[in-house]
């Protein structure tokens, strides 16, 4: 179902649009969490197991986060010449980006393959333990059976943010519901049954991906037809969907960095450290649900009202989304601060490993009220094709992150505790740089199209 977002209630609007966003985030972040807890508990090294496929994380969104990039640009323009009533760019927007992501894809696939042992080794770094050269291998074997899989993730997130560009978030969500069900179920059975341990996790991950992607693109075509003989890639299309989006994918790789540097950082505190982390990182992942779904529907919401020249209901829609992004956040933070023990302790972590990672959470949970009011500023910017400026704001905030975290652990005045009490300074900076840019007004100026002009992209 396609929504018009240019007329009626604004935070109605964007709730609705939002909900099936923040369920498919859910359920993502739940299979992320049951393969854990799998690991965790059924994989013949167990807590070390764990480690290894949570090391990963870092570099696994290293290349989900170009993928999620490059699509913002197609989500931007999409929604654009949605709301402006472009009817054929809009379907040559598609057809250009489905291409373009599936050669990156393609191309994404084959370098992760390639560099995950260099990563892993020289990169992230494990303790020169025996329980070190476990982790490693285990973190190895579950890169290079990911990596296969990445081709799956470019074209899913295309078909993903193609959809909601013209109001469609709830077919994302069936897509992930399906998936998240087979991930479940082959996570079971290959790690439970068959006993393949980390490989049967990336297996089930990989497997579960494909049939994702497949889906999306069968029911994408159902709504664009693939018409004979019309117009498919255009290159000024391109080139507009890589300016927009380029810049946002190199912020997310540059964060990725970023999470990767903290990951070696914990890496060199010792197993305990690592498996520790991992948890945290699971399970404060949840708290990205609300606000990650609340930025995309604003974002969204405020390209097609750029596109239709209705800049007042962007101001309002983003007051609305404001106070929603906070109060649900609140909700959440507080359930997970309360419930930390409980819920790290079931990946099978116990001990000091369990004792670090109910740190982590509970001084991560109320920092996330800061990061809830940057993301969603950051969904007007993003709709309007401010990515720039964002990934400037974001950039900032990370490098303020690495510099404190290690200059507080060569200086002895931070320990493992630096991967997280960094967070909420850097997420300071952000938000400050993306106020001033709101009010000054800069980011209306990077619309790609509006429905008073005549269509034409920047440069022509």
């Amino acid at each position: 179902m396609k929504r018009d977002m240019t007329r009626g209630r604004e935070w109605k609007l964007v709730l609705l649009f939002t909900l099936p966003i923040m369920a498919g985030n859910l359920l993502q972040q739940l299979y992320n969490a049951v393969d854990g807890v799998i690991v965790g508990r059924y994989a013949a090294d167990g807590k070390l197991a764990f480690a290894g496929v949570g090391m990963c994380a870092a570099l696994t969104f290293l290349f989900l986060a170009f993928a999620m990039g490059v699509s913002v640009g197609v989500g931007v323009v999409v929604s654009q010449y949605f709301g402006a009533k472009k009817r054929d760019e809009l379907a040559v927007s598609v057809d250009t980006a489905l291409i373009m992501l599936g050669a990156l894809g393609v191309l994404i696939s084959i370098i992760g393959y390639v560099v995950s042992p260099l990563l892993i080794d020289h990169v992230l770094t494990v303790p020169n333990t025996e329980g070190g050269d476990i982790i490693r291998k285990y973190a190895l074997q579950y890169m290079r059976i990911y990596c296969l899989g990445l081709i799956f993730q470019f074209m899913y997130n295309c078909a993903a943010f193609i959809l909601r560009g013209v109001g469609d978030s709830k077919a994302t969500l069936i897509f992930l519901l399906i998936a998240a069900a087979m991930n479940v179920a082959l996570d079971i059975l290959f790690v439970v049954v068959f006993h393949w341990d980390v490989a049967g996790v990336a297996w089930a991950t990989m497997v579960s991906q494909a049939v994702c992607a497949a889906i999306s693109y069968a029911y994408l075509r159902r709504r664009f037809p693939y018409v004979s003989g019309a117009r498919h890639f255009d290159a000024a299309l391109c080139r507009t969907i890589l300016k927009i989006g380029v810049p946002t994918a190199v912020q997310q790789s540059i964060v990725s960095f970023g999470n990767i540097a903290m990951q070696r950082l914990v890496n060199g505190f010792g197993e305990d450290s690592i498996a520790a982390f991992a948890a945290g990182v699971r399970i404060n992942n949840f708290m990205f649900v609300p606000i990650g779904g609340f930025q995309s529907g604003l974002a969204n919401f405020t390209g097609q009202n750029i596109g239709a020249d209705r800049l007042d209901r962007v101001r309002r829609g983003y007051r609305a989304t404001l106070l929603m992004a906070i109060s649900i956040t609140l909700a959440v933070c507080a359930a997970l601060y309360a419930f930390a023990r409980p819920i790290v302790s079931f990946f099978g972590l116990d001990g000091g490993s369990l004792d670090l990672g109910v740190e982590q959470v509970r001084f991560v949970a109320p920092t996330f009220i800061i990061f809830a009011a940057y993301m969603t500023l950051g969904g007007v910017l993003q709709g309007a094709g401010d990515t720039v400026l964002q990934s400037a704001a974001t950039l900032t905030a990370l490098a303020v992150r690495v510099i404190v975290g290690y200059a507080g652990v060569s200086l002895g005045l931070l320990g493992y505790s630096a991967a997280w009490t960094t967070l909420p300074i850097g997420w300071v900076f952000a938000l400050v740089i993306t106020n001033v840019r709101y009010f000054t007004g800069g980011w209306i100026k990077k619309a790609v199209v509006r429905r008073s002009n005549d269509g034409a992209m920047p440069g022509e």
